[in-house]
């Protein structure tokens, strides 16, 4: 026979249990701050919005993400696949430019990184790299790459264009990179300055 005693740690134990099946985790920011996910009339709100319009909304809170939750290029493992905002200091080997595109080849960390300039921007590193930013908050794909591009031309707006005398410089980038099979693609840079060798 159970005593008094047994009963109530037994019932305190179950009701201490059905209260946390109700709790929510909230995930924190490196900062420990919590990470506040977009409300739903938020997400309505963008499905309504042009792509421009919507990179011009989100560009603050991109831009802050960026900065606060870039990692060390060097420290991402070999064979990963990853889409992430990144910073590495390196060496500029090459600057290849057409009409279209231009492009900044900085050797960093083991990697080639080809950063794009110009009027043509591919991937969708910015895009998926952002941690507020998911598939179901659009209306549909067109409207959710269009925004990738939309995001690319605003990223390369705020950076400064380099030139062939960026050649063997020393360069600092904060970055949304792609990286598969061991090989950076669609880096598109957020800052990029030259560094005193």
């Amino acid at each position: 026979m159970m005593s008094n005693y047994s009963v109530l740690k037994m019932l305190f134990l179950s009701l201490a249990l059905m209260g946390l099946i109700g709790c929510h985790v909230v995930e924190l920011d490196e900062n420990g701050e919590p990470i506040i996910p977009m409300s739903e009339a938020d997400a309505e709100l963008l499905k309504n919005m042009t792509p421009n319009a919507i990179a011009d909304k989100l560009w603050p809170s991109i831009n802050k993400d960026a900065q606060n939750n870039a990692v060390a290029l060097s420290s991402i493992e070999k064979d990963s696949s990853v889409v992430s905002f990144v910073r590495f200091q390196g060496v500029v080997n090459r600057f290849d430019e057409s009409k279209l595109k231009t492009s900044l080849v900085v050797k960093a960390a083991g990697y080639d990184v080809a950063l794009q300039f110009g009027k043509i921007i591919k991937g969708n590193s910015i895009r998926d790299a952002a941690s507020m930013i998911s598939f179901n908050q659009f209306k549909n794909q067109i409207q959710f790459a269009q925004l990738s591009k939309a995001l690319n031309k605003k990223a390369v707006a705020q950076v400064m264009m380099p030139d062939s005398s960026w050649v063997n410089q020393q360069v600092s980038v904060l970055a949304a990179v792609t990286i598969k099979a061991n090989q950076v693609t669609h880096a598109v840079p957020l800052e990029i300055s030259k560094e005193e060798m």
